[in-house]
């Protein structure tokens, strides 16, 4: 099966406040999908589809609010950014955020039908683990840069005194943040945890399993 045949099954959420950019890529993605303009996600009125790539300007608050809005729904679709320009170091931010991609809009339409199908070859590649790792890593984002630096210490199997000592911060401190990260994370205890950050393949988790184990 082709990719331009692979891309017409899916929906694609068009979020951008700037009606003339929406329109245009509303307009482009109509060729190779089923496309749903908004200026937010609040548009949707709580009418979610059962699956869908929600694209997001990446101007302004709009990508923040965008990620903060699904969340909040418990909708973790996958999330592709899109500017006209951005640094790589900026894009480096935005995929460690959660973000399934990025692309430059506006472009012709075959290099967009292109930087979008590299981008959904790896649903076709594997789809399950995919979206799992669409909202594992969505989920991850959540987490403010301390708390990261926190998770990776309890993914690479130190107590909470060796992350204080690492950190320069007391064991106390640690044990608050590690709360924040299961709360946030919604789960129950260091060893789900670990197991969303397998699923996000974030950068912490670098134990075989055994190890792992006994460090929880």
């Amino acid at each position: 099966m082709g990719v331009e045949s692979l891309m017409q099954e899916n929906t694609f959420i068009v979020v951008d406040n700037d009606y003339r950019s929406r329109n245009e890529l509303t307009m482009a993605l109509g060729k190779i999908g089923y496309v749903v303009p908004a200026d937010s996600l609040d548009d949707l009125g709580g009418r979610w589809p059962e699956e869908a790539w929600v694209l997001v300007h990446d101007h302004g608050l709009q990508l923040t609010r965008a990620m903060r809005d699904l969340r909040q729904a418990g909708r973790f679709y996958p999330l592709v950014a899109y500017s006209k320009k951005a640094s790589i170091s900026h894009i480096m931010d935005v995929l460690s955020g959660g973000a399934a991609g990025y692309f430059e809009w506006p472009t012709p339409d075959d290099r967009l039908q292109r930087s979008l199908a590299n981008i959904l070859a790896r649903k076709w590649q594997n789809s399950t683990t995919t979206i799992e790792q669409a909202r594992a890593k969505q989920k991850i984002g959540q987490l403010s840069p301390r708390e990261r630096e926190v998770l990776t210490g309890v993914c690479e199997g130190f107590s909470s005194k060796e992350v204080a000592r690492t950190l320069g911060i007391s064991p106390r401190t640690v044990e608050l943040h590690r709360a924040n990260v299961l709360n946030k994370l919604g789960v129950r205890n260091v060893a789900a945890a670990v197991r969303l950050s397998v699923e996000a393949r974030f950068d912490g988790t670098k134990l075989p399993d055994e190890q792992r184990e006994l460090a929880l």
